[in-house]
């Protein structure tokens, strides 16, 4: 063949290879754009750029999160690192279509370039092979399990190994070629491109041209129809996953929620409050759906599927996300739903205009998301902390349940007590505020009157749970000696402590949430509140992170950072042994939302004579309780409970205490104990729930002073019966 005519050939077909690409893929593209820009907008995401670009670094390049999972981030790592440097064998090739002695413009001949495109080829091969065996391994039918995906949709990881395994073998073959040439850029570096070279010595210069070109278009093609299918598929991650970083709330989304600020006097007919349509999500939701890699890592820690629920947080982004994409023609182009007089009966796509995002009831037919699904969630941030591609799967779901609670006024009936009882009286129990020092009884406590003098150092908030709750109550009372015992100045607001708020706002109720917001903000100024120590880690949370955007700026600890600080000082010295073998269950909204792991557990830590052992799950990884996300107040009726896949696992280790730093988690892990109890599964007594500070208390040896009220004219002690007790005799 002439070879003028085999340049014609290799230049034609590589152009119409690589047009073919650009169209169909860059089509694609376009409409995934404009789809995005009919989000709401989020103006709180812009912004921070110095700490989003630092994050990126660690979390995109350095595979942070991904390399957590062993074997597997492992692999993915190899595979990026070498997707980035790989790019560049790719743009080699494509300049190879008008010159083939073609280099990168001043380092596409640096030997060390050439080096790591070799190595990253084999670590890319290797990281191949290892996905394959991994899903050979995994395939649902040899295991004998069913799969959501068939068909072509579960091929898709197969075509995408396929697809590495052809780009690399193709370039491989195109730079052995060129070595035989002696038109690779790269003199020494390239190790395995001068080893398949090797392989070429000795074929006439023809045959050389002839390999080149055919192994040039087969590469491009695979190239681009690797970027085809890319865009049209789960991995258009590839490209997406950079922006949803770039956007996520950090340092992670936890801890507060996304806040949508009610203005009575701007509502109107047209407000909608929360997402009752995919055109109400904010666009960092659409970025989300777009990057879900179907990894499963968030359905893995979830505590509503592992306990045979119906939420899994991977399916609902992906349900989310095909719901998106049926509908993307009317989102863009409202007016089709008008087409034919009205009436779309007569199209194929007549089920998308007609679904509703969330059912009224399980099991409707017509919902994107099941009802029970929405209501499974404890809101623990188990998947947002798994996610790789940092997803806000809580976010999406608490968007939803304001949408059907506010809206719609459709939620669970049983948590209807609960709403009302924050509004009327101020608590989720409806005990009112007269009942807010009974834990007191018999103890001098100081109570705001007035404003907090500038010697009292820490607001104490007792929280509901705290004041309301009889196991709580005793800790609250505990606490409180603690704090006398170690000199610790305090005081309590009393009756005029309301509800935090946080019940309502996870389950929707958003407009009451942010009335208790701005009432217990104004309640804090006014007495000049700027420490407060809260033992509830949801009033800790709500404090600490979502008060500050209703103006509520304070200085927010957790009782056990105190308490941690305090043992440190030498202002409270646990002395006496306690031979027991412990374990401590890391509350979520302590641990995963607010990252407070180490102090509850140099609490238990200063006390000697424990056996301290761990939970599998435990830490970041830890069991949610089940009582988030407003399920403390809702029944629990589908698979296992929460509270008892997690005690079961705290029982394995046949420990006497299991401690904890949260009133919710207490209490539920109490039940969990008193029915295993009942059913003749325990000894009565034989394993105890109790907060981290019980066990503090039982340490400690009686002290010399207690100190009292202070005294001051703007705080009044809380008259009981008898004078205060010492911790130690707690």
């Amino acid at each position: 063949m002439d070879l003028e005519y085999l340049d014609l050939i290799r230049v034609l077909a590589s152009l119409a290879v690589i047009a073919a690409g650009a169209f169909w893929g860059g089509r694609r593209l376009v409409h995934l754009v404009r789809l995005l820009g009919r989000a709401r907008p989020m103006p709180d995401r812009w912004g921070g750029w110095g700490e989003k670009i630092r994050y990126q670094f660690r979390h995109v390049l350095g595979q942070q999160k991904i390399l957590q999972w062993s074997t597997p981030g492992v692999l993915h790592a190899l595979i990026f690192w070498g997707f980035i440097i790989l790019q560049s064998q790719s743009l080699e090739a494509i300049g190879e279509v008008f010159d083939p002695n073609f280099a990168i413009p001043l380092v596409g001949r640096n030997d060390v370039l050439g080096f790591l495109q070799d190595l990253f080829t084999i670590a890319v091969l290797v990281a191949v092979a290892g996905f394959a065996l991994i899903r050979l391994i995994q395939d649902p039918a040899r295991l004998g399990r069913t799969s959501r995906f068939e068909g072509s949709n579960l091929q898709q990881g197969w075509y995408v190994l396929l697809a590495e395994s052809g780009l690399l073998y193709t370039v491989l073959v195109l730079r052995g070629v060129r070595a035989t040439k002696g038109t690779l850029p790269y003199p020494d570096g390239a190790f395995l491109s001068d080893w398949v070279g090797q392989q070429f010595a000795g074929l006439p210069e023809p045959s050389l041209e002839v390999i080149a070109t055919a192994f040039l278009v087969a590469h491009l093609a695979v190239l681009m129809g690797f970027f085809v299918f890319t865009v049209h598929s789960k991995h258009l991650h590839i490209f997406t996953i950079p922006f949803n970083v770039l956007f996520a709330r950090q340092p992670k989304a936890l801890g507060k929620l996304q806040s949508e600020i009610i203005d009575l006097e701007t509502m109107d007919e047209d407000t909608v409050l929360g997402v009752g349509q995919m055109e109400h999500f904010g666009f960092k939701r659409y970025l989300d759906m777009y990057t879900c890699t179907e990894c499963g890592r968030c359905q893995s820690q979830c505590p509503a599927w592992n306990t045979g629920k119906p939420l899994n947080p991977k399916l609902l982004i992906m349900d989310l996300r095909d719901h998106l994409y049926e509908k993307a023609p009317y989102v863009l182009d409202p007016s089709l739903a008008n087409r034919d007089n009205g009436n779309v009966g007569g199209h194929e796509d007549v089920d998308v205009l007609g679904q509703m995002l969330v059912g009224d009831e399980p099991g409707q037919q017509n919902a994107v998301i099941d009802y029970d699904v929405l209501w499974s969630c404890t809101t623990c941030g188990a998947c947002v902390e798994e996610c790789p591609v940092d997803i806000e799967h809580v976010d999406h779901i608490i968007d939803l349940r304001r949408y059907k609670v506010q809206m719609e006024s459709s939620f669970p009936q049983e948590a209807g007590g609960m709403l009302r009882n924050i509004e009327n009286s101020g608590d989720p129990w409806g005990l009112g505020a007269t009942k807010r020092m009974d834990w007191a009884e018999g103890l001098q406590v100081p109570i705001v009157d007035g404003r907090i003098p500038d010697d009292v150092e820490y607001l104490f908030w007792v929280g509901c749970a705290g004041a309301l709750e009889d196991r709580a109550k005793k800790v609250t009372r505990g606490l409180a000696e603690l704090l006398d015992a170690a000199g610790v100045s305090y005081a309590v607001l009393g009756p005029r402590e309301t509800c935090t708020g946080d019940p309502a706002r996870r389950i929707g109720m958003e407009y009451l949430f942010q009335m208790m917001a701005r009432q217990n903000v104004e309640t804090l100024k006014e007495v000049g509140a700027r420490k407060i120590v809260a033992w509830c880690p949801h009033c800790f949370n709500t404090l600490r992170n979502e008060y500050p955007d209703f103006d509520g700026h304070f200085e927010v600890i957790h009782h056990t950072q105190l308490l941690s600080q305090l043992i440190v000082q030498g202002r409270l010295n646990p002395r006496s042994e306690v031979a027991k073998k412990v374990t401590y269950h890391d509350p979520c909204y302590l641990g995963r939302h607010n990252e407070v792991y180490d102090p509850p557990r140099a609490v238990v830590d200063s006390v000697q004579g424990l056996e301290k052992v761990e939970m599998p799950r435990c830490r970041n990884h830890g069991f949610c309780c089940g009582a988030g996300g407003a399920r403390m107040w809702m029944e629990e009726t589908i698979g296992k409970r929460v509270n008892h896949e997690r005690i079961d696992e705290a029982l394995e280790l046949r420990p006497d205490l299991v401690s904890t730093a949260c009133p919710y988690c207490m209490v539920m892990l109490d039940d969990a104990v008193n029915d295993k109890a009942g059913r003749g599964e325990l000894a009565e007594g034989q394993v105890k729930v109790v907060d981290v500070s019980q066990i503090l208390a039982e340490s400690l040896l009686p002290v010399a002073a207690v100190n009292g009220a202070s005294g001051h004219p703007s705080v009044t002690a809380h008259q009981g019966d008898t004078a205060p007790e010492s911790a130690a005799r707690q």
